[in-house]
C-alpha cells in the first residue's frame, strides 16, 4: 500500500512540476506573439480595419456593427504606434502557407474575445441574438 501511495505522490509531484516548468516557458500573454498591451491593440485594430476594406462596408449588418465597436474598443489602446499593427498582420497574412480570410477570422475572433473576457467589454453586438430561426 505504502507503494503505490508513494508511486501516486511522486505522480502528483512529477505532474506539478512538469505543468510549473512548462509554464514559465509560456507566452508573454499578449495575443499574436505582441509585445505590449499597446502593440496588441494595433494589431486588432489592424486585423478590423482590414476585414472592413475587405468588405468595404457591405458585409452582414450585425458584422459590420461588431467591426465598427471594436475598432471604437481598440482604437482608444493603440498608443503612439498604430502602424505597427498593420505591419504585423501584413507579417502575419502574408506568410507562406497563410490563407488571409482564414487568418483574418480566426483574429478577430481571438481580438473579440480578448476585449470581453480580459478587459471586460461587452460588445453591443453580441447582445442581439443570432438572428436564426430561434430569435
Amino acid at each position: 500500500m505504502r507503494w503505490i501511495v508513494a508511486g501516486l505522490v511522486t505522480l502528483a509531484l512529477t505532474l506539478f512540476a512538469t505543468v510549473w516548468w512548462q509554464g514559465r516557458a509560456g507566452p508573454t500573454g499578449y495575443l499574436h506573439d505582441a509585445t505590449s498591451a499597446e502593440a496588441e491593440a494595433a494589431y486588432c485594430l489592424a486585423v478590423v480595419e482590414r476585414i472592413s476594406e475587405i468588405t468595404w462596408g457591405q458585409g452582414d449588418p450585425r458584422l459590420e456593427t461588431h467591426l465598427d465597436e471594436q475598432v471604437a474598443f481598440w482604437r482608444p489602446r493603440v498608443g503612439e504606434r498604430p502602424g505597427a499593427g498593420r505591419v504585423a498582420l501584413a507579417r502575419d497574412s502574408t506568410a507562406p502557407g497563410v490563407n488571409e480570410g482564414a487568418h483574418l477570422h480566426l483574429a478577430v475572433q481571438d481580438c473579440a474575445l480578448r476585449a470581453v473576457s480580459f478587459y471586460g467589454h461587452r460588445f453591443a453586438s453580441f447582445d442581439q441574438g443570432s438572428g436564426g430561426p430561434a430569435d
